[in-house]
């Protein structure tokens, strides 16, 4: 069943890049803008269909914002919108793309079009992708040996084999473009551990 996104809450400290961020969506989408965590916790609702979320913020930060949002049920699709690269700690976060700043107009509309892919799927296809975003994002920032000696990444990677197994085929039942999203999305965590520019920006 297809996932329309039509409101975006946008949440970023800074006021000039959320400002350019929400104009940049606004042609497009319904724009709720939150220039802080508490602010997000706030305004958020039903109505809310993606998120856009900085990660480095004061107060609650972007990954604790995440976590009470899915604690409160909220399963929208999160793009992590920051400057900061993945580290272990990613491990525990529930978004589903990661987005390293500056990011440009072209950016953020690919990044809707990935988070509507994601939405479609079934929760436990889409935190099977969740989970393989987070390992291709720390296999792009650390060195063989860190990876290696973590525990934490052992398991992240026994719980992406195990779901592997168990789902087979993610891609079945998807159009083309669909499937070619999600390995965007994937592929798009590997650079934001390497640090390499999208392609266009």
């Amino acid at each position: 069943m297809p996932y329309n996104i039509e409101t975006v809450l946008l949440v970023e400290d800074e006021t000039r890049l959320a400002d350019q961020y929400a104009e940049i969506l606004g042609t497009d989408y319904e724009v709720v803008t939150a220039y802080s965590g508490n602010e997000a916790l706030d305004v958020v609702d039903e109505s809310v269909d993606a998120v856009f979320l900085d990660r480095k913020m004061p107060g609650p930060s972007g990954g604790e914002v995440l976590a009470r949002l899915r604690d409160r049920g909220y399963d929208c699709p999160v793009a992590m919108l920051t400057a900061v690269k993945p580290d272990w700690d990613i491990i525990e976060m529930g978004f589903d793309d990661y987005l390293l700043k500056p990011v440009d107009i072209h950016d953020l509309h690919d990044a809707v079009g990935r988070l509507e892919a994601l939405g479609a799927i079934e929760r436990e296809t889409r935190e099977y992708i969740r989970q393989n975003v987070k390992q291709a994002s720390l296999e792009g920032e650390k060195d063989a040996s860190a990876l290696a000696s973590s525990e934490e990444f052992e398991a992240l990677t026994s719980d992406v084999s195990e779901r592997s197994a168990e789902l087979g085929d993610i891609t079945a039942g998807l159009s083309q473009s669909e499937t070619q999203l999600i390995i965007d999305t994937i592929s798009r965590g590997l650079e934001a551990g390497r640090g390499d520019p999208p392609d266009g920006g």
